[in-house]
């Protein structure tokens, strides 16, 4: 496994045991360490089995001793957020026996709501789903495939998650360093919304999400919604053209006043796209635009039984909406931070376009960009080749990466 060995060449055993501990200590769920991982001997595997489509995400390989188990259940996570299985089509094998397949359109805990034959339906998670060791928060996600039975109350019992074709990550708290949060599975595209004002655009979390969307071979467009509240035109753009010369798409809209709706219609096409943002930024609003009532769903998953006559008004849940033009979107909710899971300084710079274009032209091969003389990004920045904005948010990225 040449990856593996690349990953922890020059990283010492007590490193690496520390920041497996702390992740065990901080994030795993209640009973996990009940459940043993099956014991295999990885020598034996030929290479064609571990490069297997859907292998992260089905198989758990757990050689014999700690160390060597503690080096690929860090490799696995590394290699799962970078690259999901290509798996699109459902093969019935994949499903157990008695089971149907469903889409999940909501999920909290031990309950989630999928389609099942064109109804939705709610769902309890199997018990054994729930205690099993994986590197995500969160069993069961918006937009996951499912393996379902009925019960003879109405609802049903995800007795399995199909293997995910793509998903959109998160590091979890700083308490559980090991541990990601999946936002939302099998999409095609992230819309990462900002607003102009109220809250105001934030570069840096802007960039976050497209290193996230890159790594996990998802379109990104970004999307800078109240532009009602722009007062002068040449600060937008300001923001805006970066993005553009970088190579991504940038949607300028207003949920208030309409402007650019169509064009996000056009936008959402066939594909399953996912909202993502700051609180407040309006991406409710504009799927309200987009189809009138779509992001109106009166209660969560959680909520429904006790608060039965209650609405909501704010995204508290990542929510599947299937759209009448075909396609869908996940509306997520609103985030004040999103951490980068399994990536390293030295890797960061290779997310960034336009500094991709002038490497190998600084005076150091490993040149950070940072403080180095002689380096060829920073002399862009001073030339006005690169945007000062994205040299910040690659610096302050930079900052919070381990290695």
């Amino acid at each position: 496994m040449p990856d593996l060995e690349k990953y922890h060449k020059g990283q010492q055993i007590q490193e690496r045991k520390d920041r497996l501990k702390k992740a065990r200590k901080g994030g795993m769920r209640p009973n996990a360490a009940r459940r043993k991982p099956r014991q295999r001997d990885w020598e034996e595997l030929a290479d064609e089995e571990w490069a297997s489509p859907g292998f992260i995400q089905d198989e758990r390989v757990m050689p014999l001793g700690s160390q060597s188990r503690h080096k690929v259940v860090e490799a696995m996570a590394r290699q799962s957020i970078e690259k999901a299985s290509d798996t699109t089509a459902v093969d019935e094998s994949d499903l157990p026996e008695g089971t149907s397949q469903a889409l999940v359109i909501e999920a909290a805990g031990e309950r989630c709501a999928v389609l099942l034959d064109g109804e939705e339906i709610e769902c309890t998670v199997r018990r054994s789903l729930l205690v099993e060791e994986t590197t995500f928060t969160s069993v069961v996600v918006a937009g996951d495939q499912a393996a379902v039975t009925r019960t003879g109350t109405g609802e049903g019992v995800v007795e399995k998650v199909l293997p995910r074709k793509t998903v959109l990550a998160r590091r979890h708290h700083e308490g559980a360093k090991g541990l990601r949060q999946i936002m939302a599975a099998n999409v095609d595209r992230v819309l990462v919304v900002a607003s102009w004002r109220k809250p105001a655009v934030w570069p840096e979390l802007i960039d976050r999400y497209l290193i996230a969307a890159a790594r996990s071979s998802l379109e990104a467009v970004i999307c800078i919604n109240k532009i009602d509240l722009v007062e002068d035109p040449a600060e937008l753009e300001e923001v805006a053209q970066p993005y553009r010369d970088a190579g991504y798409q940038v949607l300028l809209t207003s949920a208030e006043s309409g402007v650019g709706i169509d064009a996000l219609r056009e936008l959402l096409g066939d594909a399953v796209t996912v909202f993502a943002g700051l609180s407040g930024v309006g991406k409710s609003s504009l799927l309200s635009q987009v189809q009138p009532g779509l992001a109106l769903r009166a209660l969560t998953v959680g909520e429904r039984g006790s608060n039965r006559n209650q609405g909501r008004h704010t995204t508290t849940l990542a929510t599947l909406y299937p759209l009448a033009q075909g396609g869908a979107v996940i509306d997520t909710p609103g985030i004040r931070g999103f951490g980068l899971a399994f990536l390293e300084k030295r890797e960061l710079s290779a997310y960034y376009p336009e500094f991709a274009e002038l490497l190998g032209q600084c005076a150091f091969s490993d040149c950070t960009h940072e403080h180095e003389p002689d380096c060829a990004v920073k002399a862009a920045v001073e030339r006005g080749e690169i945007s000062p904005l994205r040299y910040e948010s690659y610096l302050k990225i930079r900052a919070d990466l381990p290695g």
